[in-house]
């Protein structure tokens, strides 16, 4: 079976420098001044990839506000950050953002209740 060109291009190339999770949450956003809510497919610690059509450069400031599930009740987060890349299809039409979270402007609080999470999902065997 041949491996998926694109994961071999050197654009694809993973550059997470932590483990990621899949996830079935969806985050209400601020880029740049637009407000969207979308999907969020996949979360680390370092960031976040965001299924949206919504257009955005890589540097756009971004604001997502999410709800973690967890046994206490739903863990609300406000994780900042910015676009780090920008997916599209063919049309150049935007598919997806990756979001690389910037630590030191997000609250000590949602950075450790994040670090839990993705921490107990690995446990449980959700990484991609």
């Amino acid at each position: 079976m041949n491996p998926d060109p694109l994961s071999q291009s050197p654009q694809r190339a993973d550059k997470r420098r932590t483990p990621r999770v899949s996830v079935s949450l969806t985050a209400h956003c601020r880029i740049g001044n637009r407000f969207i809510r979308d999907p969020i497919a996949d979360l680390s610690v370092g960031g976040l990839y965001l299924r949206t059509h919504e257009p955005a450069r890589a540097g756009m400031p971004v604001r997502a506000a999410l709800a973690l599930p967890s046994r206490e009740g739903p863990r609300y987060l406000t994780l900042v950050g910015s676009v780090a890349r920008v997916d599209t299809d063919p049309r150049g039409h935007a598919q997806g953002l990756g979001v690389a979270f910037a630590e030191e402007q997000m609250a000590e609080a949602d950075r450790a209740a994040l670090g839990a999470f993705v921490a107990e999902q690995l446990a449980q065997g959700a990484s991609r």
